[in-house]
C-alpha cells in the first residue's frame, strides 16, 4: 500500500534550484505552483513540449533521483483499440490527420536540475515502418514570481518581461525598478531552431529506427542580473566529498527494509545543501521541498545535530557559521531583532528581497537560538575539536545574553514572546503556526506567550554553556550556568506541573495562568531533560495514552482536547521529527521500550510513502481506524528534518553517547526483534574511523564491538548518566561488556 502525497506535481531540486511540473512533466496555468525556481523566484513559468502543436501521450513519469525527473511519450496515439485491449484492430497502424502512425515516435524527457538552472534532454526514435518529418517545440514563458505568490495565487509585486531573441536562444528579462532577473534558454543540438518570445521550435525528419537528441539549458541569474556562480564544478566536487565520507548502515537479511528506508532518507538529507555563500557555509541546509526552499534556523541545526553521526557534523559546524554570521546585534521590530537572537528563516525571493515581507532575515523564533546552542554542545562532542567550540562561543554567549535580557522580559524567571512586526509569526516556540497555543475551549492564547519546550530548551542550552565553559576554562562561568540550569528545572518542575493531567502545561498566558492542554510539547521536555526525575513516569505514560500516541506517533495535541483536529498543523496532526526527538529523550531516561514502539512507527509509517518520504506532518488519525493516517494539505515531502528523523532513531536505538575530547564512545543498544543487527561502517569519532557490530542477542540483550579501526578509538558500554531504569547491576554488566568485546 502507497499513500500519494502532492499527487499532481513532481519536482526536483540542487541548491538554490527548485523545478515543480506536473504529471505530464509540464509547467504551466494548469498547475499554479509549477515553474522553475531559482533562489524562490520563478524564472520559468511555462515550459511544454508538443509536436505538431500536439501533446504526446504521457506514458510513464519517475523521479529518478532529488535533481532529476524522467518522462516518456509516444506520438501520436490514435483511439482505435480492437479486441487485443489498447493494440490496434488490425495489420495496419492508423494514423493521425497528418499521416503519422500511431506510436510512430518514442519520446525521452529528462529534466536536470543544476546550480544555476536546468538542462532538458530530449530523445526521439522513430520506431514505425515509414519516415516522419514533424517539428518538435517547447512553449516557454516566465513571470519571476516569488514561490510565495505561487501558492497564495495573489501577485504582490509585478513589472514587464522582455524577450530578448538570438539565432539558438531566448532571455527574458524583468523589468522591475528593484530586481534585474534573467534567465535565458539555450538550444543545443545540430538543428535549425525557430524562436520567438513564446516558442522554441525545430522540424525534425527521421527515417524509420532513426533517432535524435537535443537539449535545452537555463541558466538564471541573481536578482541584479549578474551570473549567480562561475564555480559550479568546485561546488560539486565539494558535494561530492561530503556525502563520500558519510557513515552507512547495514543489517540483516531479514531487516532490509530498515536499511532501505535509513538509506532513502539519508540520500535526501544530502540533497537539501544550499550550496551558497562562503565555502564553509556551502552545507548549510534548507528545509523542506516544493515551498520551503531557504535556509530555516532551527531546521538545519534540528537535522545537523540529528544525522551527525553520518556526516561528523559537518553540516552542523556550516550551519552555525551561517547562522552566526546573520547573528542580530540590533532591534529591529519589522524583522523581530533582537540583539543575540539567530535567523528563523532567510528567504531570498523578490517579496523578501522588496522588504513586502520580513522574511530576508527574520528572527521570531525562539527555539533557533537554543538549538545553536545545543547543535554546537553535539558537535563538539562529535568532535573534540575546541577550536569549533571557540569559533562560535561568542555568538552562543550572546544568545544566552538575549534570553536573559529579551527573552525573559519581564524577568519572571521564564522565557515568553511576543511578536512585533506587523507580518510575524505570532507564536515564537516549537509550533508556529497562529493557532497552536490554545485554551480548552478553542480561544488562542494572547501574547505574551511562554511554552513549556522553550523552558526544556534554556534548560539544555544553560547545562550545555556549563560544560563547553568548563571547557574552556571558564570554571565560574560554567559554575553559575549549571546553578541556573538547576534553578529553573527546580521552578518548572514546581510551577508548570499538573496532577490532574500528569504532564506539563502547554504554556502560561500573559496572566501567568497555566495553558491546561496535554500536547507533544511534553516530549520535547523530556528530551531537554527539564521534567524532574519523580514526574517523568507520569509524563511518558501520558504521551502514550489513547488520546494521544495515534499508533503512528505522539499527536500534537491530545484528541480529547476540543481544539483537536486530526489534519490542524499543530493541533492533531502527527510529526516525525518530534517522534525522533521525543525517543532520543526516553533512551536517555530508561524508557527504552516506549522509545523503540516510537521507532517501530516511524519505520511502518515510512512504508505507506514513496521513496519513505514521510510528508512534513501527517494526519492524528488513529492506526485501529485507518489504514493511512492522512496527510496535512500542502505538506512539504521531503522534509530535511523528517528525513534526519532515521539517523536520530538509529542513534538512539544504539544509545551512541560520543564522548570524542576523551577518544571515547558510549554506547548502549537496546535492538528490537525486528532489527536485531545493525554495523555502522565508516563512523568518526574525534579523529578516528570505526566500523561497529550491534547485535541482539537470545536472551534479548543487545551488545556491541568493533570491526575495525582507524585512529585512537575507545568502545564503552553503559547507559546514559541519567537513565532511570539501569540500576547498578545493568550498570556492572555493561562495563563487563566493555571488556568482553
Amino acid at each position: 500500500m502507497i499513500a500519494s502525497v502532492r499527487p499532481d506535481i513532481f519536482y526536483a531540486w540542487k541548491g538554490p534550484s527548485l523545478l515543480i511540473a506536473n504529471t505530464r512533466g509540464d509547467c504551466g496555468d494548469d498547475q499554479p505552483l509549477s515553474g522553475l525556481y531559482f533562489r524562490e523566484a520563478r524564472v520559468l513559468r511555462t515550459l511544454s513540449l508538443d509536436i505538431d502543436g500536439d501533446r504526446p501521450w504521457a506514458c510513464e513519469a519517475t523521479v529518478v533521483a532529488p535533481d532529476r525527473l524522467s518522462f516518456a511519450y509516444v506520438y501520436p496515439e490514435v483511439a482505435e483499440y480492437g479486441g487485443q485491449g489498447s493494440g490496434q484492430p488490425g495489420d495496419e497502424a492508423p494514423t493521425n490527420a497528418r499521416g503519422v502512425p500511431q506510436r510512430a515516435l518514442a519520446i525521452r524527457l529528462d529534466y536536470t536540475v543544476t546550480l544555476r538552472g536546468l538542462v532538458v534532454s530530449v530523445s526521439i526514435a522513430n520506431h514505425s515502418k515509414c519516415r516522419v518529418a514533424c517539428t518538435l517545440a517547447w512553449r516557454v514563458g516566465s513571470d519571476f514570481a516569488d514561490i510565495q505568490e505561487a501558492q497564495s495565487g495573489k501577485r504582490e509585486q509585478q513589472a514587464s518581461i522582455d524577450a530578448d531573441l538570438a539565432a539558438a536562444s531566448i532571455t527574458f528579462k524583468y523589468n522591475h525598478r528593484q530586481l534585474r532577473y534573467r534567465s535565458t534558454l539555450r538550444a543545443v543540438g545540430a538543428a535549425p531552431w525557430t524562436i520567438t518570445d513564446s516558442r522554441i521550435a525545430t522540424p525534425i525528419d527521421l527515417q524509420t529506427q532513426q533517432s535524435i537528441s537535443l537539449e535545452l539549458q537555463l541558466e538564471a541569474s541573481a536578482d541584479d542580473g549578474t551570473a549567480p556562480v562561475d564555480d559550479v564544478s568546485e561546488r560539486e566536487q565539494y558535494l561530492q566529498t561530503w556525502r563520500d565520507g558519510f557513515a552507512r548502515i547495514t543489517t540483516r537479511d531479514r531487516s532490509a527494509l530498515a536499511e532501505q528506508i535509513v538509506a532513502a532518507n539519508i540520500r535526501d538529507f544530502a540533497s537539501f545543501p544550499l550550496l551558497e555563500g562562503n565555502t564553509e557555509e556551502w552545507l548549510a541546509l534548507q528545509a523542506g521541498m516544493p515551498l520551503y526552499p531557504a535556509l530555516f534556523g532551527r531546521d538545519t541545526l534540528t537535522a545537523g545535530w540529528s544525522a551527525a553521526w553520518v556526516d561528523h557534523g559537518r553540516t552542523l559546524e556550516a550551519s552555525l557559521t551561517r547562522l552566526g554570521r546573520l547573528q542580530s546585534d540590533r532591534i529591529d521590530e519589522w524583522h523581530d531583532e533582537e540583539p543575540g537572537r539567530i535567523p528563523y528563516q532567510v528567504r531570498r525571493g523578490p517579496l523578501a528581497l522588496l522588504n513586502i515581507n520580513p522574511y530576508a532575515g527574520y528572527y521570531a523564533d525562539c527555539a533557533s537560538p537554543f538549538m545553536f546552542v545545543i547543535a554546537l554542545g553535539h558537535l563538539y562532542a562529535w568532535t573534540g575539536d575546541r577550536a569549533i567550540v571557540r569559533r562560535h562561543w561568542d555568538a552562543a554567549r550572546r544568545i544566552m545574553e538575549w534570553a536573559q535580557n529579551y527573552g525573559d522580559a519581564d524577568r519572571d524567571g521564564y522565557l515568553e514572546y511576543q511578536t512585533r512586526s506587523s507580518k510575524g509569526t505570532k507564536n515564537q516556540g516549537w509550533k508556529d503556526s497562529g493557532d497552536a497555543i490554545v485554551y480548552q475551549d478553542g480561544r488562542p492564547v494572547p501574547s505574551p506567550v511562554g511554552t513549556c519546550e522553550l523552558q526544556g530548551y534554556w534548560f539544555a542550552a544553560q547545562q550545555l554553556m556549563a560544560v563547553l565553559s568548563f571547557v574552556l576554562g571558564a570554571r565560574g562561568d560554567a559554575r553559575a550556568y549549571w546553578r541556573s540550569a538547576a534553578q529553573l528545572k527546580r521552578r518548572f518542575n514546581q510551577d508548570w506541573w499538573i496532577d490532574e493531567d500528569r504532564c506539563v502545561a502547554l504554556a502560561r498566558d500573559p496572566h501567568k495562568q497555566l495553558v491546561a492542554a496535554v500536547s507533544s510539547n511534553i516530549g520535547h521536555c523530556i528530551a531537554a531533560g527539564i521534567i524532574s526525575d519523580d514526574h517523568l513516569p507520569a509524563a511518558v505514560d501520558r504521551l502514550f495514552a489513547p488520546d494521544m500516541f495515534s499508533g503512528w506517533g505522539i499527536r500534537t495535541l491530545s484528541s480529547a482536547h476540543g481544539s483537536y483536529n486530526p489534519l490542524s498543523y499543530h493541533c492533531g496532526t502527527v510529526w516525525a521529527v518530534e517522534q525522533a526527538t521525543i525517543a532520543f529523550g526516553l533512551r536517555r531516561f530508561g524508557f527504552d521500550e516506549r522509545a523503540l514502539a516510537l521507532a517501530k512507527a516511524l519505520f511502518d509509517l515510512a512504508q505507506l510513502y514513496p521513496d519513505y518520504r514521510i510528508p512534513e506532518c501527517v494526519g492524528g488519525v488513529a492506526r485501529e481506524d485507518s489504514p493511512t493516517p492522512g496527510a496535512y494539505p500542502h505538506a512539504n515531502t521531503p522534509q530535511l528534518w523528517n528525513a534526519t528523523a532515521f539517523p536520530l532513531v538509529v542513534h538512539t536505538m544504539l544509545g551512541l553517547q560520543p564522548v570524542a575530547p576523551l577518544d571515547m564512545l558510549v554506547v548502549a543498544p537496546h535492538l528490537p526483534e525486528w532489527l536485531p543487527e545493525i554495523v555502522v561502517h565508516g563512523l568518526q569519532i574525534g579523529g578516528a574511523t570505526a566500523a561497529l557490530r550491534f547485535w541482539r542477542g537470545e536472551n534479548g540483550r543487545s551488545h556491541a564491538e568493533v570491526l575495525e579501526k582507524r585512529g585512537t578509538f575507545h568502545l564503552v558500554h553503559q547507559q546514559p548518566p541519567e537513565s532511570l531504569s539501569a540500576g547498578p547491576w545493568d550498570r556492572f554488566r555493561a562495563l563487563l561488556d566493555t571488556v568482553i568485546h
